[in-house]
């Protein structure tokens, strides 16, 4: 029997392309928001894979408790793929760290008992988690994302309240560090913890930021990698399978000693920013 790989953020671009790059290994537990879509994705996958849906909010911690034990039902958690977010011009910044970053830190810890060898839990970031400026004191209240004054506590350290720019930059800080630590806790069960850090992808969500945000053009001519683009592309370099490549690899056995650790898939943009 094949063990199950939760996918949040399902029915987005990064969600669908990953679900259709997991199909052929694993059972596949598809949640998103929208029950509609949800339903009309895993008719889409049925001649591949057991599928698997539930509608769930990761705002809500009783909505993720509910998910898990559905997941719990399946049998074997083999893989966790946490792409469900919101960007900066989506939602206002408390929504963005509360979605980005605290639901990270809910769906983690409830599917941490659900973890053993050969479990591989994998949550989106960003390239905004490295290229903002964030200071140890700042970082050590994003390291606590379950506090019941978070957002007191970001506010006081930061002097006022952020956009949502800054803040969602925040949030995929505190990913890449809680995945990090995590890789600990779940090692000792003989799972593995890994965040990856999108740079610019070819989604709706990256076409929304790319219209909205100036700076987006920016980082798309100074990013160093450039490929024939594809029938539909935008002018964002990176493409969803980008990302479903890399998270096929690291649930596979290949992958198997990588953990605890951020792996960036931006076609060398934070490197040519850093040092161009």
């Amino acid at each position: 029997m094949k063990s199950t790989a939760l996918i949040t953020g399902a029915t987005g671009g990064m969600g669908l392309t990953c679900a259709d790059a997991l199909a052929d290994s694993y059972a596949l537990f598809l949640t998103d928001r929208d029950a509609a879509k949800l339903e009309t994705m895993a008719k889409g996958l049925s001649d591949r894979a057991t599928v698997y849906t539930q509608v769930c909010d990761v705002k809500d911690a009783d909505s993720i408790a509910s998910l898990v034990d559905a997941v719990r039902s399946t049998g074997t958690l083999g893989a966790l793929v946490h792409a469900a977010g919101v960007s900066p011009m989506m939602a206002g910044w408390r929504e963005v760290i509360d979605v980005d970053l605290v639901g990270t830190a809910r769906l983690m810890k409830q599917l941490l008992p659900l973890s053993e060898s050969g479990t591989v839990a994998i949550c989106v970031a960003s390239i905004a988690a490295v290229l903002a400026p964030i200071d140890s004191e700042l970082e050590a209240v994003l390291d606590d994302p379950l506090a019941s004054d978070l957002f007191e506590r970001l506010v006081a350290k930061s002097g006022g309240e952020p956009d949502s720019g800054i803040a969602y930059a925040w949030a995929k800080r505190g990913v890449v560090r809680l995945c990090e630590k995590a890789g600990a806790e779940w090692g000792q069960r003989g799972a593995r913890v890994i965040s990856i850090s999108p740079g610019l992808i070819d989604t709706s969500m990256g076409r929304l930021e790319l219209s909205e945000n100036p700076v987006k053009d920016m980082f798309v001519v100074r990013t160093p990698l450039v490929r024939e683009p594809v029938p539909g592309q935008s002018s964002l370099p990176g493409r969803a399978d980008d990302i479903a490549s890399l998270v096929a690899f690291l649930c596979s056995d290949a992958a198997s000693f990588i953990s605890g650790c951020d792996i960036r898939v931006d076609g060398g943009l934070v490197g040519a920013l850093r040092h161009g």
